[in-house]
C-alpha cells in the first residue's frame, strides 16, 4: 500500500463535505419512533435519501428494510472507494467485514446452521469462495493471518466447545490485521485510529473481567497485543482491581477518559455507558477530521459516521417492532456524530 499525500485527498474531501450534510440528523431518526410497521419505516428511509430500488414485493417489511440499509452501506463503501486516489485503503476496513462471515460461518458448522444468506458482500473475500474454503479446510488460498485464525479458531474450539473462543480470536486477529495495513499505509491518522481502536477493545475485555469476576487468565487470553498504551495497561492492571485502571490511564495522558469511566461504573446499567464512552472516545477522533481541510480523515470519519447511522436506524425499527422502551433504545444509540 502506497502512501499517499494529503493533497491527493483533495476530490475526495470536497465531495465528502457535501455529504455529511445529508446524514440523519436526530429529529429525522426520531421519527422512525413514531412508526406503526415496516412500511413505514422504508418510507422515512426513502425520504432520506436511501434508495428503494432492492424492495421486492415477495419480501417480508422486514427484509426489505434490511436490504435497502444493506445496500446503503455498499453504496457507500463503492462511492468512496471510486473517489479516493488508492482505494487499497478501503480494505483495510472492508476486512472487518471478512472477519465478522468467518465467525458466522464458523459458529453456524458448530451449531449445524444454514448461513449463506447471512453473509456480508462487503468484505474482500466473495461470501460464496470463504464458506467453501472453510467448509473445505482450503484455507492456502487465504491471506496468512485470516487462515491462521481460521485454523486456530477450529482447534480451540474442537478442544473447548466454548464459540466464545472463536470470538476472541478473530477480533485479536482482525485487528492485527488492520494494525499491519495501517502501518504498510504510512498514514498516522490511520494508524493512530487502529492503535485507539485496540485499546478500546483491551479496555473492554479489562472492565467487563473486572465487573464479571472472571479468571485472570481470561484477560490474558483475550487481550490484543498492540496499541498506543495497551501494553502498560497489560503489565499494570494484571491481578489488580479497576482503581488501578484509572491511575494507569491518567498516568498515560487520559485523564477524561479515567473519570468518565470511573463513574459510569459505579452506575446501575454501567456495562452499556462504558461501551458508549468508548465508542465516544473513538467518534471524537473521528470528529476532528471535519476540521481538516484535505486528507484521508473526512473520508474515514463519514464511512464510520454512515455505519454508525445505519446500526442506529436498524436499532430503533428492530427496537420498535419489538415494543421495547423508547428510552432503553435511546440509551444504545450512537448519536456522537450527528
Amino acid at each position: 500500500m502506497a502512501k499517499v499525500k494529503q493533497e491527493d485527498y483533495a476530490y475526495a474531501t470536497a465531495r465528502i463535505r457535501a455529504r455529511e450534510p445529508k446524514l440523519l440528523s436526530r429529529s429525522r431518526l426520531e421519527r422512525l419512533f413514531e412508526i406503526k410497521d415496516y412500511s413505514d419505516a422504508v418510507r422515512i428511509m426513502v425520504e432520506s435519501g436511501y434508495s428503494n430500488e432492492q424492495a421486492d414485493s415477495r419480501k417480508s417489511g422486514a427484509e426489505n428494510l434490511d436490504d435497502i440499509l444493506s445496500a446503503e452501506l455498499a453504496k457507500t463503501y463503492d462511492l468512496i472507494c471510486e473517489m479516493i486516489p488508492d482505494p487499497q485503503v478501503l480494505n483495510l476496513f472492508r476486512k472487518r467485514y471478512d472477519y465478522l462471515n468467518a465467525k458466522l460461518i464458523l459458529k453456524a458448522e458448530a451449531l449445524k446452521l444454514e448461513v449463506r444468506e447471512t453473509l456480508s458482500e462487503l468484505g474482500t473475500i466473495e461470501p460464496g469462495k470463504l464458506l467453501k474454503s472453510i467448509s473445505g479446510r482450503k484455507l492456502s488460498d487465504l491471506p496468512e493471518i485470516f487462515s491462521e485464525a481460521i485454523t486456530e479458531s477450529l482447534g480451540v474450539f474442537n478442544a473447548s466447545g466454548d464459540p466464545q473462543m472463536i470470538d476472541f480470536i478473530m477480533d485479536k486477529a482482525s485487528l492485527r490485521d488492520m494494525a499491519e495495513d495501517a502501518i504498510a499505509s504510512e498514514d498516522p491518522f490511520l494508524i493512530k485510529l487502529v492503535d485507539m481502536l485496540i485499546d478500546t477493545a483491551n479496555l473492554r475485555i479489562l472492565i467487563r473481567s473486572k465487573l464479571l469476576n472472571k479468571p485472570d487468565d481470561f484477560i490474558k487470553k483475550a487481550w490484543i497485543s498492540g496499541g498506543s498504551f495497551s501494553n502498560k495497561l497489560f503489565e499494570e492492571m494484571e491481578n489488580k482491581g479497576l482503581n488501578n485502571l484509572f491511575d494507569v490511564l491518567k498516568s498515560l495522558g487520559q485523564e477524561r477518559l479515567a473519570a468518565d469511566l470511573s463513574e459510569a461504573i459505579g452506575q446501575f446499567d454501567g456495562i452499556s455507558e462504558i461501551e458508549k464512552i468508548l465508542d465516544d472516545y473513538i467518534t471524537h477522533l473521528l470528529k476532528q477530521g471535519k476540521f481538516v481541510t484535505m486528507g484521508i480523515e473526512p473520508v474515514i470519519g463519514y464511512l464510520f459516521f454512515k455505519e454508525t447511522e445505519i446500526k442506529n436506524a436498524r436499532l430503533i425499527i428492530t427496537g420498535v417492532m419489538n415494543k421495547i422502551p423508547r428510552e432503553t433504545i435511546k440509551e444504545r444509540l450512537r448519536l456522537g456524530y450527528a
